[in-house]
């Protein structure tokens, strides 16, 4: 399932786009500027993710992973995979479905949280965030926040728990994640995988 841990931080955050990987890829590859190439790479598993996408102070690697007419962004960000804005433009510029999902388990990494942002063409200007749901623990105390109007199946409940970790629990957001009709538990196709660098 993805994100998770499966990779470590290269796999915690997840990057997806409700396009298909031979739209995304060209669309975020002409607004990298000068000095970036686009080239198919023919990876056979996440390990193969792993090994290429490790971490990385220059962040000079982006991949484009296609999942049942679905694209996953994995970016070697220096903490892991780091989607930035990404997800917000998708939403503006080719007018699809994006989302920022954040799974790190409460007994995994110093950093644990669950973070969903959506952004759809319907969704709130500038940014056209749709919805927002945090759990997260940044060393210090949990924080829950959520902005925008909930979704249908969202369990308001949950959210009243006394501790902030338990408002937003892996399975809950898997759960939403299926309902949005995400392919969270589809295996990727990993030889279809077009990567972005930087030379």
């Amino acid at each position: 399932m993805l994100p998770s841990s499966v990779a470590g931080p290269v796999t915690q955050t997840v990057g997806y786009f409700q396009a298909p990987a031979d739209t995304v890829a060209p669309w975020l590859l002409d607004g990298m500027g000068k000095g970036w190439s686009r080239r198919p790479v023919q990876w056979r598993s996440v390990e193969d993710l792993a090994a290429v996408m490790a971490p990385s102070p220059d962040m000079n690697r982006s991949a484009i992973v296609p999942v049942a007419g679905w694209s996953l962004l994995f970016r070697n960000g220096p903490r892991g995979n780091d989607v930035g804005a990404v997800p917000s433009l998708a939403a503006r510029q080719l007018s699809c479905l994006a989302l920022r999902a954040v799974c790190i388990p409460d007994d995994e990494g110093p950093y644990p949280a669950r973070i969903l942002e959506v952004f759809a063409p319907d969704g709130t200007p500038p940014l056209l965030e749709r919805r927002s749901i945090a759990a997260a623990n940044d060393g210090g105390s949990w924080v829950f926040e959520t902005s925008g109007e909930p979704f249908e199946f969202e369990d308001l409940d949950r959210y009243k728990r006394r501790r902030k970790a338990e408002r937003f629990p892996p399975e809950l957001l898997y759960a939403y994640l299926g309902h949005l009709g995400v392919p969270y538990d589809t295996e990727p196709d990993w030889e279809g995988t077009q990567l972005l660098e930087r030379r």
